[in-house]
C-alpha cells in the first residue's frame, strides 16, 4: 500500500522552484560530472536501439545523453518546471510525463522498458517496495534499473537522530541555485534499500562506491579530497528476474 501519510512529493515545491537555476548549472556541477554521473553511466548497458525509462529526468540532460546513443528514451517527473525545460532541450525527440513515482503509472504498458535509469530521484520516495514493483511492471523480461542514492553511511554521519536504522524524512539547504533552498529526502539504512528490491523481484547486480574523477581535483580540490575519504553517493543496478 502506497504511504498515507504523504500525499504531495516531498520535493516538489523545491525542484519547481528552483528549476531554471538547477537547469543551467547541472552541466558545471563537479558533483554530478566528476562523480556521480561517470559512476552511473558505467553502470548502463548498451541503450542503442533499445527503450529507456529516465525516471525522474528533471530537465532532460540525461534524456539528451540516452537519444545521442540511439535510445528511444522515455522521460517522467513529477515537477512540470522541470519538464518544461526538458521539452525546450529535447523538442519531439523524446517522450515526457508528469508523474509522481510514488504512485503507479498506468500510462505506461506492461514489460515496455528493456533498462530504467533514474539518478539521485528515488531518495525521493518513501514506499521502495511499491515502486521497484512498478518498476518491474513496466521492465521486459530481464531488464535492469540503474540508479543512484544518498549512501546510508555517509547520511547517517550527518543525522541529527543518530538513528541509522529508520527511514527518515530530511531536509538538506542547497546552496548555489541562488537562494538557499531547503529540499526534503528520505534517509534510510541499507537495509531498506535492498530488502524491497530483492521483495520485488529483483537481484543486485552490482553496486558502486564511487570517488570522485581527477577531474574534480582540478576544480574543488577540497572536497575532492573528503570524498576520495568519505561517501556520498551509491549506485546500483539490479536486475528483474527472468
Amino acid at each position: 500500500m502506497r504511504n498515507q501519510e504523504q500525499t504531495r512529493p516531498v520535493a516538489l515545491e523545491a525542484y519547481d522552484s528552483m528549476a531554471e537555476a538547477y537547469a543551467a548549472a547541472i552541466e558545471e556541477n563537479p558533483r554530478i560530472i566528476y562523480y556521480e554521473r561517470p559512476a552511473m553511466l558505467g553502470l548502463l548497458p548498451d541503450v542503442s536501439g533499445r527503450r529507456v525509462l529516465d525516471a525522474g529526468c528533471g530537465p532532460g540532460v540525461l534524456m539528451d545523453w540516452l537519444l545521442a546513443q540511439g535510445a528511444d528514451a522515455v522521460g517522467v517527473d513529477v515537477s512540470a518546471n522541470m519538464l518544461r525545460l526538458a521539452r525546450q532541450r529535447l523538442g519531439d525527440a523524446a517522450v515526457l510525463y508528469e508523474a509522481d513515482l510514488e504512485q503507479p503509472m498506468p500510462f505506461l504498458a506492461d514489460s515496455s522498458f528493456d533498462v530504467i535509469l533514474s539518478s539521485g530521484t528515488v531518495d525521493y520516495v518513501r514506499d521502495w517496495l511499491a515502486l521497484f514493483r512498478e518498476f518491474s511492471r513496466v521492465l521486459r523480461s530481464s531488464g535492469c534499473v540503474v540508479f543512484s542514492v544518498g549512501h546510508p553511511c555517509s547520511d547517517y554521519t550527518l543525522n541529527e537522530t543518530g538513528d541509522y536504522f529508520s527511514t527518515e524524512l530530511r531536509e538538506y539547504t542547497w546552496c548555489g541555485l541562488g537562494a538557499p533552498i531547503v529540499v526534503p529526502c528520505y534517509r534510510r539504512p541499507f537495509s531498506h534499500m535492498i530488502d524491497p528490491i530483492v521483495r520485488a523481484g529483483f537481484s543486485l547486480e552490482r553496486m558502486v562506491e564511487p570517488v570522485p574523477t581527477e577531474g574534480f581535483a582540478k576544480v574543488k580540490p577540497e572536497e575532492y579530497a573528503q570524498l576520495m575519504r568519505r561517501p556520498r553517493v551509491l549506485c546500483m543496478r539490479v536486475r528483474k528476474s527472468a
